[in-house]
């Protein structure tokens, strides 16, 4: 890759896109094959909910070593490619071991693996957001977005629906070998070849020189760096009106009724009796339509206004529950069909699919470019703690009152985001010149 694609507006749109496949590919892999392998096996509803919450765990607390992405920026292979390869490289590691474990009986373990696995892939995020922050102009915020997330909903397809087809025909262990060998091709092919701006390189100021200068000096300017970082991370926050404290609270709640999005769908496919390749179909349905609700909403929502576009999404996120709901009994699955629970599939993807793009426009635009990787991550970090604490409560409520209430539910905690994206306002210009080199 060159540096001029991402000074095109179509370099950046396929940079970004290939890279958010990385991310894609592991969740739908974990989130979709591996859940539902561990159904299979006679795993519970709680603990298959434990297992999603310990996939989303650690991308709730990344905000803890996202600061070392804005304080160590290497030169000389670019800030932020150092911490994308060496990320995605530990996640290809960590995956791998994972291969070897018998999903069934080492639970505990298995736990372990993900929330270590997990932790490199919430590095990459952080420094592929904090990449998208610096260089994406805002004009293009929610179509870029947009494909983003679409890439990412084609990264779950690969890992999730690709993956359990491969399962299905030749065993679990080749469909993740399928996921491993995916994941090398775009380290080799994307991530290494990446090479950052010019703007992005000459924002590093005396880093270069500090590496040739004494002990002493390289202490001042590490102290002079975190004095200017802790500025721009509060004035970030506090210093540019009440939007992005607002945006605080939106990023900690529920982004509209997202159970069709975690732990919920998964266990509603086993429990139906579906086998692999049903579950795959409805899986790449549902890929489908979130890949397309990603690039409609992100297109639309930079035309209509983010805020504005939000809103009307996450109402839009409830029909898929209600529907849902009209075709389930007291008794759980018994008389869903394939039909209508497909139906609420593509639904339910489909709208969440139109927040995505349009949530993270706004949520960069309310984030201080010198601190991108601190404050966006502080944001996407509480979306994925909702996404934890939801993952806990539905499991185990959904366990004791069935799937019907838990939808019921879900759709009605809907009204808290709406609430909260019609008080945000956007933030108070800031100065473009980093106060922490």
């Amino acid at each position: 890759m060159s540096s001029r694609l991402l000074e095109s507006r179509r370099g950046r749109f396929t940079t970004f896109s290939l890279l958010y496949i990385s991310e894609g590919i592991p969740l739908g892999f974990t989130l979709t094959t591996m859940a539902t392998y561990m159904r299979q096996q006679g795993v519970g509803l709680a603990e298959i909910g434990l297992f999603t919450a310990a996939l989303y765990g650690p991308w709730g607390f990344k905000w803890a070593w996202a600061p070392l992405i804005d304080l160590i920026r290497p030169r000389r292979f670019g800030p932020h490619r150092t911490w994308i390869v060496a990320s995605q490289s530990l996640m290809i590691l960590t995956l791998s071991t994972a291969l070897f474990l018998d999903l069934s009986t080492n639970f505990r373990l298995l736990i372990t693996m993900m929330v270590v696995h997990n932790i490199f892939a919430a590095t990459q995020d952080v420094a592929i957001d904090a990449l998208a922050v610096r260089v994406i102009p805002s004009s293009e915020l929610g179509t870029a977005n947009g494909f983003m997330f679409a890439a990412a909903f084609g990264g779950q397809a690969i890992g999730g629906s690709a993956a359990l087809f491969i399962s299905g025909l030749f065993g679990f262990r080749a469909a993740f070998l399928l996921v491993l060998l995916v994941l090398v091709l775009l380290l080799l092919f994307v991530s290494t070849r990446l090479q950052e701006p010019d703007e992005v390189l000459s924002g590093l100021g005396d880093d270069a020189s500090s590496e040739l200068g004494s002990a002493v000096d390289r202490l001042r300017l590490l102290y002079r760096r975190v004095g200017g970082f802790l500025r721009d991370v509060y004035g970030g926050f506090f210093r540019s009106g009440w939007g992005p404290a607002v945006g605080v609270l939106l990023a900690f709640a529920p982004k509209g009724a997202i159970a069709l999005g975690l732990t919920i769908a998964t266990t509603i496919r086993v429990d139906m009796g579906l086998n692999e390749n049903q579950i795959a179909l409805v899986a790449l349905l549902g890929s489908i339509g979130g890949a397309l609700g990603c690039v409609a909403g992100g297109w639309i929502s930079d035309r209509l206004g983010h805020r504005r576009s939000l809103v009307t999404w996450f109402a839009l996120t409830t029909l898929p529950n209600l529907y849902l709901m009209a075709h389930l009994g007291d008794d759980g699955v018994v008389g869903l069909t394939l039909t209508a629970f497909t139906l609420a599939t593509i639904g339910a993807s489909l709208t969440n699919g139109l927040q995505y793009g349009t949530g993270n426009a706004v949520f960069m635009s309310l984030t201080n470019r010198n601190v991108a990787a601190t404050q966006f991550t502080g944001y996407m970090a509480l979306c994925n703690l909702a996404n934890t604490y939801t993952s806990v409560w539905q499991g185990a409520f959904a366990g004791r009152h069935g799937y019907r209430r838990t939808l019921g539910l879900d759709a009605l905690i809907a009204i808290v985001p709406i609430v909260l994206v019609c008080l945000i306002r956007p933030p108070r210009k800031q100065d473009d010149k980093p106060s922490s080199a």
